[in-house]
């Protein structure tokens, strides 16, 4: 009986429950299609964000205030200010080491040209790298800064000569010193090919770049690096982020450790590299959390506004139905049936097309979000299981919360008068 009411009702107003289901189907297709897009689609936003460059600086305990002005390094030269160069696989062998994308080691010095100091690097530009985990990867300045452009080309590394000379000049320095793509520079008294001219937007606009090994040869420092940079994709700081390991309870402490924030990665590459201090690059890390938070607000905002629309909406059709049914509910009241029964039967005619509105707003939406991840990041989506089963049980959750005034309105009014309208 309670099943041939509720399909009666549902036969209905065929076009406002079409417009009802229509609604909760685009609340839940645009629900679906940003929630896909956030869960599945956080980690390419970061990767996307590592255009901005390393977020992670690993220097020497003994360099964690190094002397610098103007890019030239004054601090004395010693041993304990280096890291040694076989300690660089234990940069993947952290809790986090899938989350390091790229890194670069470097070695710094200086040299005369044109009666001023130029800092010179030494450095990885990409080269093929095994972690211990048997993983292959390629890494270097390339992977580590891809908005990073050079008008000639870059430096084959590693060398296919182990004698060959060549050098990246920055910009700025190469019009100061007129050098172009393919001439000559004279270091360490060695004439070096200009490869290329750098542009960066930075400082490294004022610099030479070389190879690693050239500049661990002239400098008389093999094995040895002086700064490595890191990028690595790390979860927006919060509140818990900021404390205090020292101070954190041992549960706390798991769950900081656990968690990809900048602070935690830092602690385990100290932990791996116990000669060196590991600090975040604050302007590049708090840039990438400030964005990815606005990303997130932002979609969850949408999201949050289809649904409450849905809801008004449903809350407007169902007011009118109510209006249109009162003398079938007195009626119904005046043979016996109870409160509960009555809001049963209006739940679920306003469950059933919550039901089926979220469905197919769930399969718009899938649609949706994997059109969204090819145009903008190339890639395939890779849904989650749970998302539609929630999104589908969210819209019944916005359809029968829309639809609780207008029933408690219906289960309010006097029976007499709505039997008197019915006449």
């Amino acid at each position: 009986m309670f099943a041939r009411l509720v399909g009666q009702s549902l036969a209905r107003s065929p076009r406002r429950k079409l417009s009802t289901i229509a609604a909760v189907a685009l609340a839940s297709a645009i629900a679906t299609a940003m929630l896909a897009v956030l869960v599945d689609v956080g980690d390419r936003v970061s990767r996307e964000l590592r255009s901005f460059g390393a977020n992670l600086a690993v220097t020497p305990k003994s360099a964690a205030l190094p002397v610098e002005i103007g890019g030239v390094d004054y601090q004395p030269v010693a041993d304990a200010t280096f890291i040694p160069e076989e300690a660089l696989p234990r940069l993947k062998s952290t809790f986090w080491r899938n989350n390091i994308t790229a890194f670069a080691p470097f070695l710094s010095t200086t040299v005369e040209i044109s009666g001023g100091k130029v800092a010179v690097r030494g450095t990885w530009f990409r080269r093929r790298y095994t972690a211990p985990s048997r993983e292959v990867f390629w890494t270097g300045v390339r992977d580590l800064n891809p908005t990073w452009r050079v008008q000639g080309r870059w430096i084959d590394d590693p060398a296919a000569d182990p004698s060959a000379r060549e050098a990246l000049v920055g910009s700025l320095l190469a019009r100061r010193l007129h050098v172009d793509p393919g001439g000559t520079l004279e270091l360490w008294r060695q004439p070096f090919v200009v490869r290329g001219l750098l542009a960066t937007g930075g400082d490294e606009e004022n610099e030479i770049f070389t190879r690693l090994e050239t500049v661990q040869h002239f400098t008389g420092r093999p094995g040895q690096v002086s700064r490595i940079q890191v990028g690595a994709l790390t979860k927006p700081d919060d509140a818990f982020a900021r404390k205090d390991p020292a101070n954190m309870t041992p549960q706390e402490y798991d769950r900081w450790y656990c968690s990809p924030y900048i602070s935690s990665i830092a602690h385990q590459i100290e932990e791996q590299l116990p000669m060196a201090v590991a600090r975040p690059i604050r302007q590049v890390a708090d840039n990438e959390g400030r964005i990815m938070n606005q990303v997130q607000l932002l979609m969850l905002l949408v999201s949050l506004a289809a649904m409450v629309t849905a809801a008004l909406m449903i809350w407007s059709a169902m007011a009118t139905t109510v209006l249109e049914r009162r003398p079938e509910v007195a009626v119904m009241k005046a043979v016996g049936a109870q409160n509960g029964l009555i809001a049963a039967l209006f739940a679920v005619e306003v469950g059933i097309q919550g039901l089926l509105g979220g469905a197919l707003g769930v399969g718009l939406g899938i649609i949706l979000a994997r059109r969204v991840s090819l145009e903008m990041f190339h890639s395939a989506l890779d849904l989650s299981p749970l998302l539609p089963a929630l999104v589908v049980a969210a819209a019944v959750a916005v359809s029968l919360a829309g639809s609780a005034i207008p029933m408690r309105s219906a289960l309010r009014f006097e029976i007499a008068p709505a039997l008197k309208e019915e006449e």
